[in-house]
Formats: structure tokens, C-alpha cells, sequence
């Protein structure tokens, strides 16, 4: 029986792939950590190669164990068209799970189009995994992926959606108390590495806007502090809707949005249902910003 051909054995490297741990992957299967290891550990003798590299901060897939896990993404979309309902076949009902993965920037924007997809369809959900790695869909960990770069990878699929415009914003209340505030005299809610080599950043600091008392780890703990008045920021601005543009001087380039996905992903009808959607929900907030 060739390997490949095992689905207990797919199944395992897929979970290690979309959780990144051991213990993750044993608790989506129900199974002991210890046990994905030693499973695991005998999969990659019986190959004679490995397909997990093991680290302090989790598990990354091999090459080889990333041509695996394609494997077990199209076993897995083989199996979930097998085991649909009759009824199901012919009402065209769709059901699974989509999983997207973006940054904390995008993540209403797919909140929103998880709300609109599951509504059409209540047999499909939605696990939106909010981090700044731009390599999970090539692992396999998501189906659908949103950025702001082209790494160029062969095997994915890039859909241009838009660019997303920045600015620097503030508060009403903060402007009341400084209304005279200038790049030199703004206290400026920055972000910690490696969000503070973003380009627009880079101009704004370019511009005299450096002055950060205050640094956090994501666009969600900047925003809320801007509208709590405490300062000034460089945010996109389908995030910035309610507050107020500061400094139109500064030039601040914008960045391309791509949504990113694997051809085998798009051939299963709910995620390619679901990444239409999340495409028309970014074009709507990216035109209006």
C-alpha cells in the first residue's frame, strides 16, 4: 500500500500542518501529543525522510512534507464530496470548513464576509486565523489568504483586489486638547518590529512624525488608542472611517492587497463561494477608503 495513499497518515501531517504543533494537532484529532509524535516519527522512517522540522515555536513542513499535505488537502476534498447527502446533492447545498488567514488590518473585512457566506449558507463556517505569516496557505494551515506582498510562490494563485490608501488620524477629543498639533508635536501611537518598517511608516517618520511615547504589537491595540485620544496614527484608512486625517502633506505610499489561494482550493465549491464573497467585501471597504 503506497503511503500517500493512507489516509490516517495524510490526516495526521494535515493537522500538524494547519495547527503548527503537535499538541494542537492531538487536540483536533482527539489523539495524545505523544502520540502524534510517534505516529509521525514512523511515517517519516517508513519514508526515509523528514517531513516536519521541530522546533521550540512548533512544527514546519519539509518540501516534502508540503507535497504531502497537497496530497491530503485533495484526499480530503475527495472525501468531504463523498460523504455529502443526497438531499444535499440535490438542493446544491454546500457545506465545510473555510479557513483565511490575514492580518489584524483586514480582519473585519473578513468577519464581514464570513457573516454574509455562512448566512447564505449555514452548513459551512468560517476560522479566520489573524497573524502576520505570510507562509500558511503554502503550508496548507489556511485556504484562503489575505496580503499586502507578492512573494512570488509558483504553486498560489494572486488575485489583485485593490490598494489600501494610508493616512495619519486622530481623535476629535485628542485634537480639542492639541489643536495646533503638528508632525513635530503629535504624539504618535507607533508600532513595535517588524510593523515599524512598514513603507508608510518609513515616510511618516521621513516627515517628522517620530515622536512615539507609545509602541504596540498590532493595527487592533493602535486603532483603539487613537480613538481613545491618545494620540496620533498611521492607520489604513478602511480602518480610520470615524476619525479625522491629519497632515495631508505627508506622502504616504499605499500597498497592494492580494487575496491568495492554491488552485486545488478553488476547485471546492464552498471555498471558491467564500473567496468570492471575501473578494467583493475587500473591493467595497478598499473603494470607499
Amino acid at each position: 500500500m503506497a503511503l500517500q495513499e493512507n489516509w490516517d497518515d495524510l490526516r495526521l501531517l494535515l493537522a500538524v500542518a494547519r495547527r503548527g504543533s503537535f499538541l494542537r494537532a492531538g487536540e483536533l484529532l482527539g489523539i495524545a501529543a505523544s502520540t502524534v509524535s510517534r505516529r509521525l516519527t514512523q511515517l517519516e522512517a517508513a519514508l526515509g525522510e523528514p517531513l516536519v522540522e521541530r522546533g521550540v515555536e512548533g512544527c514546519r513542513l519539509t518540501s516534502r512534507g508540503q507535497s504531502l499535505v497537497e496530497v491530503a488537502l485533495a484526499a480530503e476534498a475527495g472525501l468531504r464530496r463523498q460523504t455529502r447527502t443526497g438531499a444535499a446533492e440535490l438542493s446544491c447545498e454546500l457545506s465545510g470548513t473555510v479557513q483565511v488567514s490575514a492580518g489584524d488590518g483586514f480582519s473585519t473585512c473578513v468577519l464581514e464576509a464570513a457573516k454574509r457566506f455562512t448566512c447564505l449558507h449555514p452548513a459551512c463556517s468560517v476560522e479566520l486565523t489573524v497573524t502576520a505569516d505570510f507562509h500558511k496557505i503554502a503550508r496548507g494551515v489556511a485556504d484562503i489568504a489575505v496580503r499586502t506582498v507578492h512573494l512570488g510562490e509558483p504553486s498560489l494563485i494572486y488575485r489583485p483586489i485593490g490598494r489600501l490608501g494610508y493616512g495619519v488620524f486622530a481623535a476629535a477629543g485628542y485634537l480639542q486638547g492639541c489643536p495646533d498639533v503638528t508632525p513635530a508635536t503629535a504624539v504618535n501611537i507607533g508600532l513595535l518590529p517588524p510593523l515599524d518598517a512598514l513603507p508608510q511608516l518609513r515616510a511618516a517618520k521621513a516627515g517628522g512624525l517620530d515622536r512615539a511615547p507609545i509602541r504596540v504589537s498590532s493595527f487592533t491595540a493602535q486603532l483603539e488608542s487613537v480613538r481613545r485620544g491618545m494620540g496620533v496614527a498611521v492607520l489604513p484608512r478602511i480602518l480610520a472611517n470615524d476619525l479625522i486625517e491629519l497632515f495631508p502633506e505627508l506622502r504616504l505610499p499605499d500597498m497592494d492587497v492580494y487575496m491568495v489561494t492554491r488552485p486545488q482550493a478553488l476547485k471546492q465549491a464552498h471555498i471558491k463561494e467564500c473567496f468570492a464573497i471575501l473578494e467583493q467585501v475587500l473591493q467595497e471597504a478598499l473603494g470607499a477608503g
